[in-house]
């Protein structure tokens, strides 16, 4: 199975991309540790029309929130979860703490307590955001290992194969995060696709981060980190929107 982005896909991963770089590190670690997000960060998205992001198609927020999450799953938890809502009603409950995901708990509680078709939107915003989680665990592994010299090949202590079979499965994850997308956009059955979708997506990324943290060493889970808080986000969505 293959997928290819359409030139306007590309540009919209393109943009989104950016715009997250633009964010950066700095604010994702004030995100995860406050647990809420600055008016400025709110500003540009909305700038780069990153906000409502199921209005434009299932799959193209797919591609958005896996970019965003990518450098924090936080903010990518709550755009996608604020535009799977987009306004529907549930019931009114206390938010339920989250370890990871920080800024989406009362989101997350209302998605929870929401109907069928938000509930599926919100179970693909999850599998994206685990793509994120996941490329960002991958990424950072790679890049410790080529600032300490390690070359391709047969290493006992930095073994490559740790994250080159979270690549694989991150890959099979985002074939049937945009499957279950495009099932979507089909107004087609999707819910069996979405379950899968999350459930895998979501099991990949622990174990992508798992494989960063055996790469990086003991220092992979200091406190504050970014394996650290890669690994509470993809502990997370694990466990959600069950």
């Amino acid at each position: 199975m293959t997928f290819d982005f359409t030139p306007q896909q590309q540009a919209l991963a393109d943009r989104t991309r950016a715009a997250a770089a633009s964010i950066g590190e700095s604010v994702a670690h004030a995100i995860d540790s406050l647990g809420a997000i600055a008016e400025d960060v709110s500003q540009a998205l909305r700038t780069h029309a990153l906000t409502g992001v199921f209005r434009d198609g299932a799959l193209n927020a797919a591609i958005v929130l896996e970019e965003l999450a990518a450098v924090s799953a936080g903010l990518g938890a709550h755009v996608g979860l604020s535009s799977a809502l987009d306004g529907a009603e549930s019931d009114v409950a206390t938010p339920m703490p989250l370890a990871g995901l920080r800024s989406s708990e009362s989101l997350m509680t209302r998605a929870e307590a929401a109907g069928a078709a938000v509930k599926a939107k919100a179970r693909l915003a999850a599998a994206a955001i685990s793509l994120g989680v996941g490329r960002a665990a991958i990424e950072h592994a790679v890049a410790s290992m080529k600032k300490a010299g390690v070359k391709p090949g047969p290493d006992e202590y930095a073994p490559h194969w740790a994250f080159a079979d979270g690549a694989t499965e991150m890959a099979a994850a985002r074939m049937l995060t945009y499957d279950a997308a495009q099932r979507l956009d089909r107004q087609e059955d999707a819910d069996a696709a979405v379950t899968r979708a999350h459930i895998f997506a979501a099991n990949a990324a622990a174990r992508a981060v798992d494989a960063a943290v055996k790469v990086e060493g003991p220092w992979g889970y200091a406190k504050g980190g970014l394996l650290e808080r890669l690994s509470r986000d993809a502990r997370t969505l694990q466990v959600i929107l069950r």
